[in-house]
């Protein structure tokens, strides 16, 4: 499974030329994201322009930080009852892994907390959950481009892990982290160099990944500074 990344500043005006790519039909559209950080990063105005009276938007919002089961199974029943035919997630990793873990679930029709704690290692014929654009409005988690996501059960932190879950799309556009608070802004552009650090000395890395991993700490380590007492696109 691959997916089709859009990467820079303006980069979210390519949603339109996702929603013309769809069926016809595909009017459904399943909309998560934080509860104050969809209006504060500047993507509510951007999207609701997008998402003219041509589409049934369905928001869904109503999940913690750190989101539990309780919370996928809420936006489970949401997004059964409006027959989604895309799904949208703009935010942190938080929003974005909930997103992932709905679309997939919902489709499966698993049991949330059976799959998780029990199922999802055996041999299960699973079939691609709708398509999915991720937006994120952090820096650091990379759940945006990954096929995991994690959820608390009992206050205990699951990862749940499928190659159907990597998101159809992720727009990567950095002017919706310009308003982030400074502390903010720090403390995801040190999650960014803790991912490249794990990534170079990963027993799994490779000669290509290493290359990889190694420009991105050096471009973390040269310019975070900076970008947190000048945040903006010319940091």
């Amino acid at each position: 499974m691959t997916q089709k990344e859009y990467i820079g500043y303006g980069s979210i005006s390519n949603l339109k030329g996702i929603l013309l790519n769809l069926n016809s039909n595909s009017k459904n559209i399943f909309l998560v994201t934080g509860k104050k950080s969809y209006q504060t990063c500047g993507a509510k105005n951007i999207i609701e322009d997008i998402l003219d009276e041509t589409y049934n938007v369905f928001h869904f919002s109503d999940f913690e930080n750190n989101p539990k089961i309780e919370d996928l199974e809420i936006g489970i029943k949401h997004f059964n009852k409006h027959k989604v035919d895309l799904v949208i997630s703009i935010g942190g990793g938080s929003v974005i892994d909930i997103a992932k873990s709905i679309n997939f679930l919902a489709l499966n029709k698993f049991n949330p907390k059976e799959y998780i704690t029990k199922l999802q290692n055996e041999d299960i014929q699973c079939q691609k959950g709708q398509p999915l654009v991720a937006i994120p409005t952090t820096s650091g988690t990379g759940s945006e481009a990954t096929k995991f996501s994690v959820v608390y059960i009992d206050k205990t932190k699951y990862s749940l892990d499928h190659i159907s879950m990597l998101p159809t799309y992720s727009i990567v556009d950095p002017q919706f982290t310009d308003n982030l608070p400074l502390n903010i802004t720090a403390s995801t552009g040190f999650d960014a160099l803790s991912q490249a650090i794990e990534s170079y000395w990963s027993i799994k890395s490779t000669k290509d990944s290493k290359i990889y991993s190694k420009n991105a700490i050096l471009l973390i380590i040269s310019n975070l500074k900076k970008l947190i007492h000048n945040n903006n696109k010319n940091s």
